[in-house]
Order: structure tokens, then sequence, then C-alpha cells
């Protein structure tokens, strides 16, 4: 599987490329498709996956919202990271909040302003 990644751009794969360029046998691709490293696309194709991605995904999306709707909330728009750490989220989001924070910082969905009492986390929009 690491030579199909390593080569391979694309998220879907057919059965015919995967036997004729890298020469999976059908009990091979069966394997695949049971490990949850293949989910199916339509017959005969199949989407690259990672078994738990979903879940992971599910639980930053709700996080992200639940850490930007807690800034919504504060007057200007805008908390102290330190007082934001303190807080806590939604049992859905599983992650953190260290984990939101930098996460909303990563993605300049906040500016970061330094003050006397600590970082400042403003909301951009």
């Amino acid at each position: 599987m690491d030579k199909v990644i390593s080569c391979y751009l694309d998220v879907s794969l057919t059965r015919e490329y995967m036997m004729n360029t890298f020469k999976f046998q059908e009990s091979e691709i069966k394997d695949l498709f049971k490990a949850e490293l293949l989910a199916v696309r339509d017959a005969g194709s199949w989407w690259l996956s990672l078994p738990g991605a979903g879940m992971f995904i599910k639980s930053h999306i709700r996080g992200r919202k639940a850490i930007l709707l807690m800034i919504r909330k504060c007057k200007y728009k805008e908390i102290l990271q330190k007082e934001l750490e303190v807080r806590k989220l939604p049992k859905a989001a599983k992650l953190g909040i260290a984990y939101h924070i930098h996460d909303i910082i990563g993605a300049d969905l906040v500016s970061c302003i330094d003050t006397t009492s600590g970082k400042l986390l403003r909301l951009n929009e």
C-alpha cells in the first residue's frame, strides 16, 4: 500500500488500475476493504480511507464551532487566551481546548494580540 499511496495522487482507485498497475490480487483488495482502508465508491472503484477519520473530523468541527461561539458571545468578540483555556467545551468536542485554540489561531480565524495581561484572541470577521 505504501507504493500505491506514494505515487498515486487521486483519492479513488479502480479494480483495473490496482490489478494492472500495482499487481494486486482480488484477495488482497478484499483484505484492504476488510481493514477499512478502502471504502466503496461504486461498482469496481473505491475511495482511499482512514479508519476513525470520520470521528476525528466530527469532533474537530464541533470543537471549532464551540470555541468560536464562546468568543462570539464575549464583549467585543475577544477574550484572553488564559480565560478561554479554563472554560469547558461540550462533550462532543473531544480533542481538548488547547488543540482547538491552536487550530483557530493556525486557521487565522482569530488575531493574537500581545497585551500586558497575556495573549488576547480577537475574532476575525
